[in-house]
């Protein structure tokens, strides 16, 4: 197995009426040609959702998404979305996949969701290639730091328990030379006043969109694009 914990994947832009737009995904630091080289068949893909309830949302992210990885040459026979309506069927889906994808979005409602199907098991003996998009990357992680977005998540614990593929704890979307987050969050101010004192108790990585983690299949660690290491509230570039 091997695996690639990303930020993003830029695999849309939005029109006017904020409609997402597929468009083939660009090399950048790599991506695809480190998705190629560990993708060894194109017979399954299987996006794993990250709140199987979000029918609709799951819908929405997923259609352009694969429609994406056909426009760069990644054509898959069998696109899979694993969520609400099929998660029972969870080890025959997994079981045929070349390609796993892990959704972005809010960590605990994945979180629960992966150990519903078991995953962490599944990919003890997993020979494919697994990449985690932002949250999704979070989760694959050995602790996750649970930083809210938005006020209904402040009640959240602030660590959880990832899937221990790896020991770093990581921090998506994180614009290191002016130490903020590349999303807006009206409700709170994320980096100040929780990612920067959490790493107080624990040193995080931050990784803006475009760079990423790649680990292979004989679990070697790979860094690329820009990454930033945050310890005891202050900021470091560790590798360009």
């Amino acid at each position: 197995m091997a695996i690639i914990l990303a930020s993003s994947l830029d695999t849309y832009t939005k029109d006017e009426l904020g409609n997402r737009i597929a468009h083939p995904l660009e090399d950048e630091n790599k991506i695809i040609t480190n998705i190629k080289s560990f993708v060894k068949n194109t017979n399954r893909v299987v996006y794993i959702a990250n709140d199987p309830k979000s029918i609709e949302e799951n819908d929405i992210r997923v259609i352009p998404f694969f429609e994406s990885l056909d426009q760069t040459g990644l054509k898959f026979k069998e696109k899979i979305l694993l969520d609400k309506r099929n998660y029972k069927n969870y080890k025959e889906i997994l079981s045929g996949a070349d390609l796993l994808i892990l959704s972005g979005g809010k960590c605990l409602c994945q979180n629960k969701f992966l150990r519903k199907i078991k995953l962490k098991k599944f990919l003890k003996n997993y020979n494919g290639l697994a990449i985690g998009i932002s949250a999704g990357s979070m989760n694959l992680c050995k602790t996750v730091a649970n930083f809210p977005e938005e006020l209904i998540d402040l009640k959240e614990p602030r660590w959880l328990k990832g899937l221990n593929l790896f020991d770093g704890i990581i921090i998506p979307h994180f614009d290191g030379e002016n130490v903020k987050y590349q999303y807006e969050c009206e409700e709170v101010d994320l980096i100040h006043d929780y990612v920067l004192p959490m790493s107080n108790k624990k040193d995080f990585i931050g990784i803006p969109n475009g760079s990423y983690i790649l680990i292979d299949n004989e679990w070697q660690t790979e860094y690329y694009g820009d990454m930033y290491k945050i310890s005891k509230g202050k900021v470091e570039k560790f590798l360009k």
